[in-house]
Order: C-alpha cells, then structure tokens, then sequence
C-alpha cells in the first residue's frame, strides 16, 4: 500500500499501470526542466510517501530506478534510495549521459519507485564467519 500525500497542487500521485504485474510505481516532474549534457539535477516531484506491506502492515523502503523509456534516451536515475521513516518531498536525482539537451515537462513521467522490505537490523561483530561455497572470491571469480 502506498500513501500519497500532496505538497503542491500540480502534483500527480504516483500510478502503477499495471497493479500486482508492474514492480514499480510511475513518479512525475512537478515542473519543466532542461537537461544539458553531462549535468545532474534534483527534480521535485511534490510528493511526499508511505509505503507499508498490504499484507503485514510491515513498512517498506523505496528504491527510485530508471523509467526504460528515459535510460533509452540517456538519462540516468542516480542516489534513490528512500527509507521507510522518510516523509519529506521525494526528489529524483537524474544525470543526462547524452551529448544533447533533453527536455522534460511538468507532468511527464521521470522514474519508479520500487517497493522493498527493510532487512536491516542491529549490527553484531563476530570473531568468525559461517563457510560459504563463494567464500572471498569476488570481482568475476564465477567466470566471464
């Protein structure tokens, strides 16, 4: 369950086109901007969110990701990750990769918010750790 509260007027809420198929929600520009090459920029949104488990109540966190239709025009979702506690505006940070301006208008679609659950806890230090069949290896270690 997501609730939306709105900080400005023009805001959109959040849509799902697709509910129980599509993983993230659709976020919208609050306001029209132009992304010049190579430049990131924090875009409002005019929103603010809580995000809860419909089945358990449990709060969720939200990651903010890449529309498909924007990374196809070299545009890059960057920071976006919103924890459970949050309740200010959500901002959507977002790099142009291209070598050309890219414009985006107040109301288009700019990324997803991706429900998930906060797996976080308290921090134990432990002396050893438990075997595993990767152990240290890391950094392509599994093959090319």
């Amino acid at each position: 369950m997501l609730r939306v509260k709105r900080l400005d007027p023009a805001a959109r809420l959040p849509v799902v086109a697709h509910p129980g198929e599509d993983l993230g929600y659709d976020l919208f520009a609050l306001e029209s901007v132009t992304l010049t090459p190579r430049v990131t920029v924090r875009l409002h949104t005019g929103i603010a969110v809580e995000a809860r488990d419909p089945h358990t109540g449990a709060a969720l966190g939200l990651l903010v990701r890449d529309r498909s239709s924007m990374a196809a025009r070299g545009l890059a979702t960057t920071g976006g990750v919103i924890d459970a506690g949050y309740r200010g505006e959500i901002h959507v940070v977002i790099t142009n990769l291209g070598e050309d301006a890219i414009e985006i208008g107040a109301g288009d679609k700019i990324a997803q918010m991706i429900p998930v659950p906060v797996l976080t806890g308290i921090v134990h230090e432990a002396e050893d750790l438990e075997d595993s069949a990767r152990a240290g290896k890391g950094f392509g270690s599994s093959g090319k």
